[in-house]
């Protein structure tokens, strides 16, 4: 039997936030690199006020938050795989994938496995994330310890009480080097369009880590539609108040379904 397989039985630790209920949508959201659910916390609030039959359902990884104990996954198949294997039983209504930074990558590669068992969302919404054929443009998990935790610094993604305390840093440093390992070593090399999903890009105008020409095409990437979506701010640019980015990303899927 197949580590993939075997990690079903682990459902809960996977997906805290159990899909069922009445919702008629359900959103799945990656997060960004050394990220875990806890970034999702306050987003139901948010989409309540507007998407009240959208159910988000943030995804655990392995390495963070309640599950920082466990071993780390370092290889993007092995990764999606589980994925693939753990969300199928709950793909029983449409569903949209979102993931920001290395949470887009690691959607993009999950939805190429999910649409080759015929279960492709309605929309794959990725932020602050380059085209998957596009080289990182940079690479930093393997830097030394110093240089790796100013680079992290500018990726703003990492809090500050973690980057200034040297303690929780050096606990945090092998998650860190592994997703942006996982990230920066993921090149897409299969044909353009490869999705038959529609896409949403989105990105930030003063984005200092993912520029817009390495969002651009994305273009490339769908045979049923991509949009492309600038949101005031940086790499983070939902930081403050995701409410914005969840109203594209409800609406975007509301024009794919009702055309």
């Amino acid at each position: 039997m197949s580590q993939a397989i075997n990690h079903i039985n682990d459902t809960d630790k996977w997906l805290p936030v159990r899909p069922g209920g009445d919702a008629s949508v359900r959103l799945f959201c990656l997060p960004f690199a050394g990220g875990g659910p806890g970034m999702f916390k306050q987003w139901p609030g948010h989409l309540a006020a507007f998407a009240p039959d959208v159910q988000l359902c943030p995804i655990a990884l392995p390495g963070r938050e309640k599950r920082l104990a466990e071993p780390l996954i370092r290889e993007m198949s092995e990764l999606t795989d589980i994925l693939a294997d753990l969300l199928s039983p709950f793909l029983d209504r449409p569903f949209i994938l979102y993931g920001h930074c290395f949470g887009g990558s690691v959607a993009f590669d999950l939805v190429l496995k999910l649409q080759k068992r015929n279960h492709p969302p309605v929309l794959l919404a990725v932020s602050g994330s380059r085209a998957p054929h596009l080289p990182a443009p940079a690479t930093i998990s393997s830097l030394p310890r110093d240089d790796f935790a100013a680079a992290l610094r500018a990726f703003s993604l990492t809090p500050d009480e973690v980057l200034n305390i040297p303690e929780l840093l050096e606990l945090f440093i092998p998650l860190l080097r592994a997703d942006f390992f996982l990230d920066e070593s993921y090149r897409y090399t299969g044909p353009r369009p490869g999705l038959s999903c529609p896409v949403l890009a989105m990105y930030g105008r003063r984005d200092a880590v993912i520029s817009p020409d390495l969002v651009l095409p994305w273009r490339e990437y769908s045979s049923s539609g991509v949009t492309l979506s600038e949101f005031e701010g940086g790499h983070v640019f939902f930081a403050d108040d995701p409410t914005p980015m969840l109203r594209a990303i409800v609406n975007q899927m509301s024009n794919e379904t009702a055309s």
